[in-house]
């Protein structure tokens, strides 16, 4: 097991690097930096002449990244790694392999004062960067109950009555202001059940997923790395739950390039182009789930960018 700096423990290390491969690549993006576990590894294996970028919004990863800084081969960016691609790309940036690992870190988790654990109290905060957006209590202290539980079914896959019972107590219960709150409160609604363990982590992820456009930033990122990618380069993407991985699932397909004419035509007249090509799907290994019970959830999805320019508005 490797563990970086704060007993952080990066999921499916070796089968992301792999297909990576950064053996043979100029510039490769980790585009959820993170700990660096998955950059440090990038990085033994980048030939001297290559690069890396590593992106984060989180303020504590830069700190992380600060003993990477004797490396010239490797830049930190600060910021949404939509907006930070976005950047890169407009400063004529191509990536040869570009990584997402999606979710949360030990580091967000394990500090009750992120706001992200419903079994640690603190802060309801949730925000990857403190500094911007709405924190989590803001919003659960305005939102319309019907609003809330449209987020709790849509982004925590809730189900939709369970997501009205828990929408109502949060009403009921403002103002809140810390995670232990909304947790008694998620509690009080659905009690414990049997099978499926604390109800809270469901709702917990729907609040975060929502309140830092994880979703709508996954799309608008993987656009802009649709566009990165030179011919050949590859595109790896490490999901935690369904929400993310069916985005990415479709992003995928819908670059295929499948076509979608009657199939009593002689050619096809759609214009039907691949852009991506997609590869192999990994979940981690038993020895790794047992060792890292976080990673159980996990999926790795690689897809290969083809020739193909991408056309207008895409």
């Amino acid at each position: 097991m490797i563990l970086t700096s704060g007993g952080h423990v990066p999921v499916l290390l070796d089968e992301a690097v792999e297909a990576l491969a950064p053996e043979g690549a100029q510039t490769v993006v980790d585009a959820t930096f993170g700990g660096g576990g998955h950059t440090r590894e990038i990085l033994k294996r980048l030939p001297p002449g290559g690069r890396v970028f590593g992106l984060d919004r989180d303020p504590g990863a830069a700190e992380r990244a600060s003993d990477l800084s004797g490396d010239r081969r490797f830049t930190f960016v600060a910021g949404p790694f939509d907006e930070s691609l976005g950047r890169l790309l407009e400063e004529g940036v191509r990536a040869d392999a570009v990584l997402f690992d999606l979710g949360l870190s030990s580091f967000q988790i394990d500090d009750p004062e992120r706001g992200f654990s419903y079994s640690s109290d603190g802060p309801l905060d949730m925000r990857m960067d403190p500094t911007r957006g709405v924190s989590a209590a803001e919003w659960l202290n305005s939102a319309e109950p019907g609003e809330v539980a449209r987020v709790l079914a849509e982004y925590g896959d809730v189900p939709r009555g369970e997501a009205r019972r828990v929408a109502r107590a949060v009403a009921q219960a403002r103002p809140l202001a810390t995670t232990g709150e909304l947790a008694e409160v998620v509690r009080s609604a659905l009690g414990w059940k049997e099978r499926g363990g604390n109800p809270s982590k469901r709702v917990f992820q729907a609040v975060r997923v929502f309140v830092n456009d994880e979703l709508g930033s996954l799309e608008r990122a993987l656009a802009v790395t649709e566009r990165m990618l030179v011919p050949g380069g590859r595109l790896v993407v490490i999901t935690f739950h369904s929400g993310e991985d069916r985005r990415v699932k479709r992003f995928i397909a819908g670059r295929e390039g499948r076509c979608v004419c009657p199939p009593e035509l002689p050619v096809c007249v759609c214009g039907a182009r691949a852009t991506l090509r997609r590869g192999a799907v990994i979940k981690p290994s038993r020895k790794e789930v047992e060792a890292n019970p976080r990673s159980a959830s996990a999926r790795l999805r690689v897809a290969h960018r083809t020739t193909e320019p991408v056309g207008e508005g895409a």
